[in-house]
């Protein structure tokens, strides 16, 4: 039911830039829509140059009593196009969709509402949808299988954002709850669960009603994984400004953000199995689509139930993996990782035995301030020798001015101070020469060569900010082994020119992360 539409119960709020592909499909969802109740679609379009913009404006013309476009002459970015969107809005209840997204069901609003209407302890609810790849959509089954709780509390949302976005249906109390720097963060639907959980609790339809699409222009789905968990932390820092009394919790998501991390950048296989130590056991184990297990399980039998998911890791087939990683994954099949963050250093004391096992069966890949990994081999096997993998904190910098010779160069990756595994540093940026074409870039080290990658990447932004270059391909991007450099010796990163000519413009330099935070925790 829609009609002429003055006084809306609910408001579907449409984000989209650059969705030509798909937009259509995600306005038709919920036109489609059967209700006992009024209500609009609010469609921002963020000035897409792809024909999203004609697709929205030509639907808002044949659905003028139903469709309310906000159309912005400029490009103004996710986040401000997200709150323009909102504030025109007029509806009691609010149901978000992004463009490359859509629903499954002509009840879908129909259920949230009954539901919302029902429970007036819920601030918003939220269903299943499936998980499809692509242009096509492939199916690839539920984001959320069959969750025991029809209760969501803040505790449970704060620890990760498992509601996905077309899913949710939410009062209008939520958004005026909406803090100022809401939209200035990737993760404004996460804020949106964590303020209706400030307010009430969030309410959990076990039914398929919509589909998340996973595909290489969607905003999250795009990031490899490591760069999804590091978007974490910005969002998490500021959490602990609005929520003070979470900041123990928040502090242990962290250091369980940063397990994550070293299970990506340590290439851990996807046919292997990684074990998560959570004496709370309050950290769902996701590890990018990894076979993953939690101990303790049962407190009394943690070392012997290690032994028998080692046993089992042995047939595990591989994985899928959720999404891409830089860090290319090494060789293993029947090898267990065991992630112990520091937080469970106090447990682990207190079960010497398990903490014994893993140090005869084992070896540890890495070790920092947030956790350490131990690597296991499968049983009746040895461990590879020489295989430190420890990671490395890097100091980078970049020459200035640059050479004669360069109008410029720059490393945008490793950043400064950046922890990562000693085998697979990735590093991009760009470089420019003066008279002569930059055709590669070396890396140095006590006059040896490491590494030499080639100058072939497209930087339409470089060829802006330097018009009278002439070339647009300036770029370049690999993946180093610092492992074969000589100790204690910083890595020179030289431009090879067209002409012959070689000349350094920045500079690596490592130490080992754990023998450094290991000084700096007895110094403390």
């Amino acid at each position: 039911m829609t009609g002429d539409v003055e006084t809306p119960l609910v408001s579907v709020v449409l984000r989209t830039y650059g969705h030509a592909r798909f937009v259509a499909q995600a306005i038709e969802s919920v036109l489609i829509q059967e209700t006992a109740f009024p209500f609009e679609l609010v469609i921002g379009e963020d000035c897409s140059t792809d024909g999203t913009r004609e697709i929205v404006t030509a639907y808002a013309e044949r659905h003028p009593q139903t469709i309310r476009p906000v159309l912005p002459e400029r490009n103004i970015g996710h986040g401000a196009i997200f709150r323009r969107a909102l504030e025109a809005t007029r509806g009691s209840f609010i149901a978000y969709l992004d463009g490359d997204d859509y629903w499954t069901s002509t009840a879908k609003l129909q259920r949230q509402v009954d539901f919302l209407e029902a429970n007036p302890d819920c601030q918003s609810c939220f269903h299943d949808v499936s998980l499809v790849y692509g242009e096509q959509g492939v199916p690839s089954g539920a984001v959320n299988p069959g969750l025991s709780e029809e209760r969501i509390v803040l505790e449970d949302i704060l620890l990760d954002c498992f509601i996905p976005a077309p899913a949710v249906v939410f009062r209008r109390a939520v958004a005026e709850r909406l803090p100022d720097w809401a939209f200035d963060v990737v993760w404004i639907d996460w804020l949106i669960h964590i303020c209706a959980a400030t307010l009430g609790s969030i309410g959990y339809i076990p039914a398929t009603l919509g589909a998340y699409r996973v595909h290489s222009g969607g905003m999250f789905s795009a990031l490899d994984r490591i760069s999804q968990v590091e978007e974490d932390f910005p969002f998490y820092e500021r959490l602990v400004g609005e929520l003070p009394e979470q900041r123990e919790l928040i502090e242990r998501c962290v250091a369980y953000r940063h397990s994550q991390l070293a299970i990506e950048r340590l290439g851990v296989p996807f046919d292997a199995c990684v074990v998560l130590i959570d004496p709370r056991r309050e950290m769902k184990p996701y590890f990018n689509g990894r076979h993953v297990r939690s101990l303790p399980r049962l407190d009394t039998r943690a070392m012997t139930e290690l032994e028998a998911i080692r046993d089992a890791a042995a047939t595990l087939s591989t994985a899928d993996r959720h999404y891409d990683s830089p860090i290319q994954a090494v060789d293993g099949q029947g090898r267990c990782y065991v992630v112990v963050p520091t937080d469970a250093a106090a447990w682990m004391d207190e079960h010497r035995q398990l903490a014994e096992y893993l140090a005869e069966h084992g070896e540890v890949a890495w070790t920092d301030e947030w956790c350490a990994v131990h690597e296991l081999a499968p049983p009746g096997a040895e461990l590879a020798q020489g295989r430190d993998r420890s990671p490395l904190r890097l100091d980078v910098s970049t020459r200035q001015p640059p050479p004669d010779g360069l109008i410029g160069g720059f490393l945008e990756a490793p950043a400064r101070g950046a922890l990562l595994p000693g085998h697979a540093v990735g590093v991009c940026g760009w470089v420019l020469g003066r008279e002569a074409r930059a055709v590669a870039v070396e890396f140095t080290a006590a006059a040896r060569l490491l590494w030499r990658t080639p100058v072939d990447v497209e930087r339409s932004d470089v060829a802006e900010a330097f018009p009278g270059a002439g070339t647009a391909t300036s770029g370049f991007q690999t993946t180093l082994n610092l492992l074969e450099s000589p100790s204690d010796e910083a890595v020179e990163v030289v431009a090879v020119l067209e002409d012959g000519s070689r000349l350094p413009f920045a500079s690596l330099a490592a130490r080992r992360a754990d023998s450094e935070e290991a000084r700096a925790r007895a110094a403390s």
